[in-house]
Formats: C-alpha cells, structure tokens, sequence
C-alpha cells in the first residue's frame, strides 16, 4: 500500500506573440498564475475555493510552470474528503484583456494551433509517494581528506 506524500499541478504556458515582437514592455508582461482547490459544489457564477499556490511569471518564455496542490489531494486521499476539483486563475497585472487566456492551455481549445500536440502539452496532475519497502536515502558521510606529507627535499632550490 503506497502512501502519497506530496502532489503538484504542471502547466504549460505558451509565450505571448507580441512579447517577441517587443510590441509590449517588461512592466506589462507579469502575470499572476492562482491554483485554488474547489471546497464546495460549485454553484451557477460562484465557487468557493481555497488558494493553495501563486507564481509571478513572465509573458515571454514558453515553459512549464509546477503548482504545489498536496494540501488538497492529500485531504481528498487520507481524509476521504470530497474532491470538487481545481481552479487555475490567469491575472494579468497591466489589466488589459486584449491577451486574456491565451497562453496557459487549460483545456482542449477548438481553435488548435498549427504543429501544436495537445497531448504533450495538457495539465498534470503528478504525485509522489511512498511504498514503504525500501530505506530512505541517507546522507554519507564525508570522507576526511588525505593527509599528504611534508615534502621530502624543502631545501631544494632548483626551480626557484
């Protein structure tokens, strides 16, 4: 029986465009990536959620971005707490809408991009656990540095 010990959220984020082109500056590429763990059915325009981890990222690098969600996935598993799922908020902080959602890939878009494989980029649920049969990993201990004479011919100037 394996026991989880910690699990994150991968996403994948595309670059925005424009940020290569420089059609947009430094101070107006951050964005807030928010990952929440639904608490409660979720309701017509309304969810309660709990936030469970945040990164400040930049528009202009395509890479993938790893989300610390064990909080709730260990309730959902040791607590046998209902699992309602997980929100991913996109904040962008200049407050323009005009790039709004266009480079986290959440979901299967209809509109796909061309050379673009959904199934390498899609969000990961990672876990990592435990099984209990073998021995952690133990630190060795270092060993003592060899201990090298005098040498033998101090006086010796030839190479002086």
């Amino acid at each position: 029986d394996e026991l989880l010990s910690s699990a994150e959220l991968r996403l994948y984020r595309h670059q925005i465009d424009e940020a290569i082109a420089g059609t947009i500056s430094d101070d107006q590429g951050l964005h807030r990536i928010n990952v929440y763990e639904v608490l409660k059915l979720p309701q017509p325009g309304q969810l309660i959620t709990q936030l469970l981890d945040t990164r400040l990222v930049r528009h202009n690098t395509s890479r993938w971005e790893s989300f610390d969600v064990s909080p709730a996935v260990l309730r959902w598993t040791r607590e046998r707490l209902p699992n309602y799922g997980l929100a991913v908020e996109v904040l962008h902080l200049n407050q323009t809408p005009r790039h709004q959602g266009r480079h986290v890939r959440i979901s299967r878009s209809l509109h796909q991009e061309p050379g673009e494989d959904w199934e390498q980029l899609r969000p990961l649920l990672v876990t990592f656990g435990h099984d209990g049969k073998g021995h952690p990993l133990t630190r060795r201990t270092k060993r003592s540095p060899r201990q090298r004479g005098r040498k033998r011919n101090r006086n010796c100037r030839r190479h002086a």
